[in-house]
């Protein structure tokens, strides 16, 4: 329905100029311009139709030659043939004169009626190729968003269940009871990362448990060296979030942040949702990125990079990754999205 009367929108200014075209003529009442100037816009409009239909069909090509503009001024005189046809036949059913004597009337502007004709199939055909463009542009970068979550995925499984692994090792021979809880964390952490679905965006609730899961079997490989800090806001954890963007923020902040510090640290987790944006903040208390300048360097690891990319394919520059870095006093990420709730 939307489209729809976009599409009706955009023909308006075209049928308002039609009106004054036809209030020009002598004796032209309004109501019968408007009459005249809705059967030519409505031709047109229907005759756009086929130019649409003839877009997805004979594509835009790659590098432009002689035969692409031949074959849409072929179709674009067929259009305008058509559509004078259509105002002319229109035009002697209202005086109920012969079509081949209203011919004779229009032929004085009939070569203006061509040009307008073939300017209006440029018009649509140019906006059809914009808006099939655009489409294949948003389809990419959905692709690439989904390569980019398996990206993500595959970068969390080899090295994480490795360090996971070792600490469960250690930790069944010294805390068995514990050890079974770590083995249905980490099995419930495998189950989420290995999910195939079409969804690219989770509640942060969810989002949040996963991460939650992930710091504590983290916890249990470094001890006392990582602290971990939360201040979630409850009205955002049903906002949607791109999946694994907590994990990755938090990863980051414990394998470039705390664990490189013989003393370790505290990762800190904070989420707000101010004027219709949902802001997720991750920041750790190490040592920083070894720097010069301190403010909004590039983020570390790759996961930040395959995260931000992630964010700009899904949400077109409203969702950004914006990180400060202050050398011997921490790292900080800091996500932006609009909210969007289930």
């Amino acid at each position: 329905m939307r489209t729809s009367l976009r599409v009706a929108l955009a023909w308006a200014p075209i049928w308002a100029m039609w009106v004054v075209v036809y209030l020009t003529r002598p004796g032209q009442s309004f109501a019968a311009a408007a009459v005249a100037a809705t059967v030519a816009i409505g031709a047109a409009a229907l005759l756009g139709l086929c130019a649409w239909w003839f877009t997805g069909v004979y594509s835009w090509p790659e590098e432009l030659e002689l035969r692409f503009y031949a074959v849409h001024l072929l179709t674009g005189s067929a259009f305008a043939l058509l559509w004078n046809l259509a105002i002319i036949g229109a035009d002697a059913a209202r005086a109920d004169v012969g079509l081949v004597e209203t011919i004779r009337r229009f032929l004085p502007v009939l070569p203006w009626l061509y040009i307008m004709g073939l300017s209006t199939y440029g018009l649509v055909t140019g906006i059809s190729y914009t808006v099939r463009t655009r489409g294949r542009l948003r389809a990419q970068e959905r692709l690439a968003a989904e390569a980019r979550l398996a990206a993500l995925r595959n970068q969390l499984n080899p090295h994480f269940l490795f360090n996971a692994l070792h600490s469960l090792s250690v930790l069944v021979r010294n805390d068995p009871a514990s050890a079974q809880v770590a083995i249905e964390q980490l099995g419930d952490m495998l189950r989420y990362t290995l999910t195939e679905t079409d969804a690219h965006e989770v509640p942060l609730s969810e989002e949040w448990r996963f991460t939650r899961t992930y710091l504590a079997l983290e916890q249990i490989r470094f001890g006392s060296r990582l602290g971990v800090e939360e201040q979630l806001a409850p009205e955002a954890m049903a906002c949607l979030v791109p999946a694994f963007t907590l994990q990755v923020l938090a990863e980051n902040a414990v394998r470039h942040g705390i664990a490189p510090e013989p003393a370790g640290g505290v990762v800190s987790i904070r989420s707000t949702v101010e004027d219709g944006t949902l802001i997720l903040e991750v920041s750790d208390t190490g040592a920083g990125a070894p720097t010069a300048s301190g403010v909004s360097e590039p983020p570390r690891g790759h996961g930040l990079m395959l995260l931000r990319e992630r964010l700009e394919a899904l949400h077109r520059g409203r969702g950004t990754l914006l990180t400060t870095n202050q050398p011997g006093a921490g790292f900080k990420a800091i996500v932006t999205l609009p909210v969007s709730l289930e």
